[in-house]
């Protein structure tokens, strides 16, 4: 009979003989069980991983750190079973060696440095896990997708919107998605296409931040362990929000177009606004205007500026009396955003600058023909 798992502390886990023979010689069998289990129950994953960081920790020596954290007899227990399961093993596949104890705090040292250490080398006050709080504040059952592979996960919501999760990444959403309203919990790195509704808002709770949007295409990074929250649109328009408590009740709003996005400093609790690294073309020609072609002879560049305005959704603020005579000859087919800009203000004696989302060219002015 399978022992109830979901009950399992910390402790529970290590006194347990699956568990443990799995961490010490798993195999294709036990790694599905493990994988499927902890998809299935997410409020175990801290106990469960902080089981993994112990076995870890006595298998690099660290006896006296597990010590603190399980009775010495199960240490000594766990101890055993990793030494008789080292000596079964072939010498090119055993884990690596314990280290001597005048050894162990200059390796604890080593793997600080690098960044690279195993889980118990994480703060000792960690951050609370906003994504656990969050699914902890849900009166109904929810559907969970974590995304254990290296590779981009594609996931269908029952409105029909699409999420793209990433690697390391967790979604979940109430069993009643959709009913009455569209909320999603995030935990890592999601791309979201979502089905147009203005009658029911679609909202992403990532971290600290809330993203609303009625219909469009933007990405969140909100990793955990990160100190920043990154949400970026592709289409549409979506409005970001700091939850400043745990209710989720919303703070200030900040608005984002196309080729913006925003970053979130955890630690100061502050908003930065910008354009993307690299804006790209978003505009979808109407029956009344084409695309523009970006190939300009004598061409008005208050027209030029449109063009770029409508062709990437970002606002260009500009002296349109100064820049009313200015014309532009010159191609611009294959340029990007920024060397566009960088044609026309040399063209026109003037710099810009990016600010908050936008562009706003400084200076220039052209005489009366």
């Amino acid at each position: 009979m399978q022992p109830a798992y979901e009950n399992f502390s910390t402790a529970d886990f290590l006194t347990d003989n699956a568990f443990v023979s799995h961490q010490l010689r798993p195999t294709s069998q036990s790694s599905r069980f493990w994988a499927d289990w902890i998809s299935q129950h997410p409020q175990r994953l801290r106990e469960y991983q902080q089981a993994i960081d112990l076995v870890a920790a006595i298998q690099l020596g660290l006896d006296s750190y597990a010590k603190t954290r399980l009775p010495e007899q199960a240490v000594e227990q766990l101890l055993l079973r990793i030494q008789g399961t080292n000596a079964r093993l072939p010498a090119t596949v055993r884990p690596l060696h314990r280290l001597g104890w005048k050894k162990w705090a200059v390796a604890a040292s080593l793997l600080l440095a690098l960044g690279i250490g195993i889980g118990l080398w994480r703060q000792t006050t960690p951050r609370p896990s906003t994504y656990e709080g969050q699914l902890a504040t849900l009166k109904h059952t929810f559907s969970e997708k974590i995304n254990t592979t290296l590779q981009v996960q594609i996931i269908h919501l029952p409105d029909g919107s699409i999420v793209s999760l990433a690697a390391k990444s967790r979604l979940s959403y109430p069993a009643d998605f959709g009913q009455q309203k569209r909320v999603v919990y995030l935990s890592g790195e999601a791309t979201f296409e979502v089905t147009s509704n203005k009658a029911k808002p679609f909202l992403v709770h990532a971290n600290e931040i809330m993203t609303r949007v009625v219909g469009t295409r933007f990405t969140v990074r909100a990793f955990e362990r990160e100190d920043k929250v990154r949400i970026w649109v592709q289409s549409g328009q979506v409005s970001v929000s700091h939850n400043q408590s745990t209710s989720l009740s919303i703070g200030p709003e900040v608005m984002l177009l196309p080729n913006q996005q925003v970053v979130f400093n955890r630690e100061t609790a502050q908003f930065d606004k910008m354009l993307v690294d690299s804006p790209s073309l978003v505009a979808t020609p109407t029956r009344q205007r084409k695309a523009p072609a970006f190939v300009y002879n004598d061409t008005p560049i208050l027209q030029v500026l449109q063009d770029l305005k409508e062709a990437y959704g970002i606002d260009i603020l500009y002296d349109k009396e100064a820049l009313a005579n200015c014309q532009l000859n010159s191609s611009m087919v294959n340029e990007s955003f920024e060397q566009k800009l960088t044609v026309v203000c040399a063209t026109i004696g003037a710099t810009y600058e990016l600010v908050d989302g936008q562009v706003i060219i400084k200076g220039g002015s052209c005489q009366q023909p």
